[in-house]
């Protein structure tokens, strides 16, 4: 990389020019600088220029990232080597998903949300349901402001911070500009509180379940960007019967959740159902999947309209449907 003084030549693109040729936020090529190396081909002052042949590898680069493939594994290869992955994957193309493409993939920053994951790995019977793939952790903000060399660029960051602050959201975006962005926080200010609901990142006070967590996650990601799993269910029908006919909730907000939850239950036994009928079956699947994500999130209400946590031991066997 030449860094001087000296004017730039006309075959060299400013970073603004970049980002609108490649698709690729200016920030996020002010991240792979400092993470991968790969800087411009001259610098005057604090303004970047690239040339030529570094805006059309970004385009391949950028290519292979909008098919699924991580930053981490693409950063080192040549034009020659990116090209080749393309035409590998043109031969032999692989079906798109819906969203990510895949489990969303999140990076974790909190001793306590270390420890969350780990009690969960303990239980074998859940790791087959997990909505989410952890590809970075940190015990705190001071190890993530250190490094940042995870395998795989996270597409979520849940961070847990013992005081709610904008700083660290800040910083979280100066490493990964391209990540959404969740806390979980164990005290707040109600103006804390107010700056983080006005920079739209979901905000939950601890302690929370893991199955919080995963929930927000997918939520975060949007419609646009769901997950296509199918989410057991937590509650059987003796169960729901039993909530709603002993609540003493004088808000009656339970038997109203039991009732949308029973209403998703029977729309996702008529989605799957329609499946094999139509010649859209993806379609009918995501919707399926979709639907029992909507009552994942509903039965998350009630556990806590009851006071339950996920392993309360009245709750169901987990059954699909």
């Amino acid at each position: 990389m030449v860094t001087s003084s000296n004017p730039p030549d006309d075959n060299l693109y400013r970073i603004g020019t970049v980002a609108s040729l490649t698709g690729i936020s200016v920030e996020r090529l002010r991240a792979w600088e400092r993470r991968y190396q790969f800087g411009p081909a001259h610098k005057s002052g604090k303004t970047r220029f690239y040339s030529k042949p570094q805006v059309d590898r970004l385009k391949l680069i950028k290519h292979l990232i909008d098919h699924g493939h991580p930053i981490s594994s693409l950063a080192a290869l040549s034009h020659e080597q990116l090209s080749e992955r393309i035409e590998n994957e043109v031969a032999q193309p692989v079906p798109r998903k819906f969203g990510f493409g895949h489990t969303p993939k999140i990076g974790l920053i909190g001793a306590n949300l270390l420890l969350l994951e780990q009690q969960l790995n303990k239980e074998a019977s859940n790791q087959e349901f997990s909505q989410v793939e952890v590809v970075s952790r940190w015990a705190n903000m001071q190890a993530f402001e250190a490094e940042q060399s995870a395998a795989d660029e996270p597409q979520i960051l849940v961070m847990q911070l013992p005081v709610l602050a904008i700083q660290p959201i800040d910083l979280a975006r100066e490493f990964f500009p391209e990540a959404k962005i969740v806390v979980i926080y164990n005290f707040a200010t109600s103006n804390s509180v107010s700056q983080t609901q006005r920079l739209q990142v979901p905000a939950l006070k601890w302690p929370v379940t893991w199955s919080e967590v995963e929930n927000v996650c997918v939520n975060e990601g949007g419609s646009a960007e769901r997950s296509g799993r199918v989410q057991p269910r937590r509650y059987s029908d003796e169960e729901l019967i039993a909530i709603a006919s002993t609540s003493t909730d004088d808000t009656q907000c339970p038997e109203f959740l039991v009732e949308a939850i029973n209403q998703l239950n029977a729309f996702a036994t008529y989605a799957a159902e329609c499946m094999p009928a139509r010649d859209r079956v993806a379609l009918y699947e995501q919707v399926h999947a979709d639907a029992t994500n909507a009552r994942a999130q509903l039965e998350t209400a009630l556990e806590t309209l009851l006071g339950q946590s996920p392993e309360t031991p009245t709750k169901a066997p987990r059954t699909t449907h």
